[in-house]
C-alpha cells in the first residue's frame, strides 16, 4: 500500500508536466524583399492531436498548427517541451525553426530559392488541359518568347521562323509588316485552308488566312492576320500542337495545327516598370552588282527593237518608238536607219542619251524604323495586374511603303 501511494504522486505529476502549454507569435517574411508572407503554415511536425467526431468508435487526429494572418503573423499554443516548428509556403522551402528556451516572439524568413527536386516543371497547355512536358505524349513544341524575341519585327507569326521544328515559315512579300504563310507538318491540303489556327489565352481568332498574292485579284491586298494586332513584348510564351491528339479540342478549325499564345500577366510582388527602346535601319536595295544599260545603251537597244517590223507589239513601247510614230519616221527609220530620220527626231533621240537617271534612289530608300514598349505590372494576395503600351514604326525600303502599329 505504501508502494502505491508513493507512485500516485509520482504519475500525477508526470501527467501536469506533459500538459503544460505555451504560446508563441511572430512573424513570417520574405527572406529576400521582407515582405510579410500571409497564408504560410506554422505546425509541429511530428505531433497531432487526437479528438473524437460524432461518428461512435472514430477519433480524428489533428495536426497542432496555424496560418499567418494578412499581416504575416501568427499565435500558436503548443507543448511546453516543443523544441522545433516547421514552416511551409508554397513557393518557397519549407524550413524547420528552432526555438529558443525563454523566448516567445520570433521573426521567421523564408527563401524562393527551391531546390532542383522541388521546382516547377515546364508545363503545356493544350486546350483542355495543363500538363507537364514529360507526361505529354502527342506532338507539341513549346517557345519562351525570351528566347525568340527580336527588335524590328513586326509580329510573333515572322518571329517563328526557324525557331520549332516542322513549322515552315514563308514571308509572302517583302512589304512591311506583311503577313507570313506558316505551315505546320507540310501541306495538308490542295485546295482548302492550309494556315493554322491561333489562339491567344484559350480563345480562338478568327481572319487568319493569308491571302493568296500570286492571284493577280489579290495582288493588292493589304489585310493582315488578327495576330498582328498583338504585340510581342505581350507574350510569355507559345505553345505549336502539331498531331490530331494534341488539336483534337479545336475540332475541324485546327486540321491545319494550332499556335497556342499565352500573354504574360501580374505577378505577386512590388510594382515593375519596364520599358525598352529599338531603332533600326533598312538599307535601301544595291543595284551596283546588276549589269544594269545606261541611258546610251537602253536608245541603242529600243532602235533595234524598233528596226524590226515583226515585233508589232513593240509599236507603241519606249520612248524612242514613241518619237519615231509621232513625227512619222518610223518607215524611214526602217527603211534607211538612223541616218534616214530627219534632224529634228535625230536631237530628240539623242537628247534621250544623257537622261541617266538613277531609278534606285527615285523609288528606295534608307529607311530608319522605331520599336518602343513601356509595361507595368505587380500584384499582392487579392489581385495582380499587368499593363502595357507598345509603339511600332517600319518604313518601307520603297518610297510610300509602311507599316504602323498601336498597342
Amino acid at each position: 500500500m505504501k508502494k502505491t501511494l508513493i507512485l500516485l504522486p509520482l504519475l500525477a505529476a508526470n501527467i501536469a508536466m506533459a500538459q503544460q502549454k505555451k504560446t508563441i507569435t511572430g512573424k513570417i517574411e520574405d527572406g529576400n524583399t521582407s515582405h510579410v508572407i500571409t497564408g504560410a503554415s506554422i505546425k509541429i511536425e511530428t505531433q497531432s492531436v487526437s479528438t473524437k467526431t460524432e461518428l461512435e468508435g472514430i477519433i480524428e487526429s489533428v495536426s497542432v498548427g496555424t496560418v499567418t494572418d494578412k499581416d504575416g503573423k501568427f499565435i500558436l499554443e503548443i507543448p511546453a517541451d516543443t523544441k522545433t516548428v516547421l514552416v511551409s509556403y508554397p513557393g518557397y522551402e519549407s524550413r524547420v525553426f528552432q526555438l529558443n528556451e525563454g523566448q516567445t516572439n520570433y521573426t521567421i524568413r523564408l527563401t524562393s530559392e527551391v531546390s532542383d527536386k522541388n521546382k516547377i516543371q515546364e508545363v503545356i497547355i493544350t486546350g483542355y488541359q495543363k500538363i507537364e512536358k514529360r507526361k505529354q505524349t502527342s506532338a507539341v513544341s513549346t517557345v519562351k518568347m525570351d528566347n525568340i524575341s527580336q527588335a524590328g519585327v513586326a509580329s510573333v507569326d515572322q518571329m517563328l521562323a526557324g525557331q520549332i521544328a516542322g513549322v515552315a515559315v514563308t514571308p509572302e512579300t517583302g512589304a512591311p509588316g506583311s503577313p507570313a504563310k506558316i505551315r505546320i507538318r507540310g501541306t495538308a491540303s490542295l485546295s482548302g485552308p492550309q494556315d493554322p489556327l491561333w489562339v491567344i489565352d484559350g480563345l480562338p481568332l478568327e481572319g487568319n488566312d493569308v491571302p493568296n498574292f500570286t492571284d493577280k485579284d489579290n495582288i493588292d491586298q493589304l489585310q493582315n492576320f488578327s495576330i498582328a494586332g498583338l504585340n510581342p513584348n505581350d507574350i510569355e510564351d507559345i505553345t505549336i500542337l502539331k498531331d490530331a491528339a494534341a488539336t483534337a479540342i479545336y475540332g475541324a478549325r485546327a486540321a491545319n495545327g494550332v499556335i497556342s499564345i499565352t500573354t504574360k500577366k501580374g505577378k505577386k510582388g512590388s510594382l515593375k516598370l519596364n520599358f525598352s527602346a529599338d531603332t533600326f535601319v533598312t538599307s535601301r536595295p544595291d543595284f551596283g552588282k546588276l549589269n544594269l544599260l545606261n541611258a546610251s545603251e537602253k536608245v541603242d537597244l529600243e532602235l533595234m527593237l524598233g528596226k524590226r517590223a515583226d515585233l508589232t507589239y513593240r509599236a507603241d513601247k519606249g520612248e524612242v518608238m514613241r518619237i519615231l510614230t509621232q513625227n512619222s519616221q518610223l518607215d524611214a527609220f526602217r527603211n534607211g536607219g538612223f541616218d534616214a530620220l530627219n534632224s529634228f527626231t535625230r536631237q530628240q533621240i539623242n537628247g534621250l542619251r544623257n537622261n541617266n537617271t538613277d531609278w534606285g534612289k527615285l523609288l528606295y530608300r534608307n529607311a530608319i524604323n522605331k520599336q518602343y514598349g513601356l509595361s507595368v505590372s505587380g500584384g499582392s494576395d487579392r489581385a495582380d495586374y499587368y499593363f502595357s503600351l507598345g509603339y511600332y514604326d517600319e518604313e518601307g525600303t520603297t518610297i510610300g511603303t509602311g507599316f504602323k502599329r498601336y498597342n
